[in-house]
């Protein structure tokens, strides 16, 4: 079965139909694709992905140039030889982690919402390198109230929504619908109890606590036993729109990393190496990486 999308503005590329192998019904989530598209350099690329993928795509066709960042940031994992460690805590089905993990010999997942969870398990189970765990992570072993938000629980964290946030956020209201408790663990003790000595890519995305969560891994970080971080950080001008979080701010990350990091990259989604991209003035948050000096 084959079905043609549209065609990106003249100039900007061409579509490839895209070919759907199995069912021509609708597609479950989680059921394979192919599809290829020649991008302007007259490169094709053939790619194997899951629906949550394909989404991006469409997102891709509108805007080339990140497009096109994104499929490089995909390509230069998956072909690369396996190497190193990743951690990454917050994740979802066909997010940042689908374009990465081949390129790791060894990954560390953390997602506390439980729905979630068994989608993830579910769609890696066939990778023995990597390794699911179904906590929050916090400052401490135990346990902690979870919040589930309203958009597909994309916004869950431990906090809760800042009112003001809220009334200035364009689109469909975000709110929390219910509360769930979950299994937490302090991550440098996780570290340390497996073993992990260093790691080579630290990515979090954890609404609200990824600066407090970072904090934990001071031991790590002062000894430059991590080799590259990125997170979701709050800008200065703005507060953390979780209103019961600790400041998630970008001044905050400055103070833990500046010694043994730099600021490499900025902006929102897949980042580019010594691109900082601009961010609109009324955004609260963004994404930035970091590098061992030196490294």
């Amino acid at each position: 079965m084959c079905r043609q999308l549209p065609l990106p503005p003249q100039g900007q590329g061409r579509l490839i139909p895209i070919f759907f192998r199995g069912n021509p019904k609708p597609l479950d989530p989680l059921g394979q694709d192919i599809y290829s598209i020649k991008h302007p350099h007259e490169k094709v690329l053939t790619v194997k992905a899951r629906m949550p993928m394909l989404r991006k795509i469409l997102k891709a066709i509108k805007n080339p140039r990140k497009g096109w960042q994104f499929f490089s940031f995909m390509l230069r994992h998956t072909f690369r030889k396996r190497r190193g460690t990743l951690v990454i805590i917050g994740m979802e089905s066909g997010g940042v982690f689908s374009l990465m993990h081949r390129g790791y010999e060894k990954c560390f997942g953390f997602e506390a919402n439980p729905e979630r969870f068994k989608k993830l398990k579910g769609k890696y189970k066939k990778y023995p390198n990597i390794k699911l765990n179904n906590v929050a992570i916090a400052q401490y072993d135990g346990e902690i109230t979870f919040n589930i938000s309203n958009n597909n629980g994309a916004s869950s964290s431990i906090g809760t929504f800042d009112e003001k946030w809220q009334k200035e956020y364009k689109g469909k209201k975000i709110e929390m619908i219910k509360s769930i408790t979950v299994p937490c663990i302090n991550l440098y003790n996780f570290c340390k109890n497996n073993n992990i000595d260093f790691i080579d890519n630290y990515m979090s995305d954890i609404q609200g606590m990824d600066l407090e969560v970072l904090k934990t891994m001071k031991p790590m970080i002062d000894q430059g036993r991590i080799g590259a971080i990125t997170c979701e950080v709050t800008k200065d001008e703005k507060c953390n729109i979780y209103k019961d979080l600790p400041e998630n701010s970008e001044s905050g990350f400055a103070d833990l990393l500046n010694e043994n990091y730099e600021l490499i990259a900025s902006g929102w989604g897949t980042l580019k190496d010594n691109k900082f991209e601009q961010i609109p003035e009324d955004a609260w948050e963004m994404d930035c990486k970091w590098k061992l000096k030196n490294s």
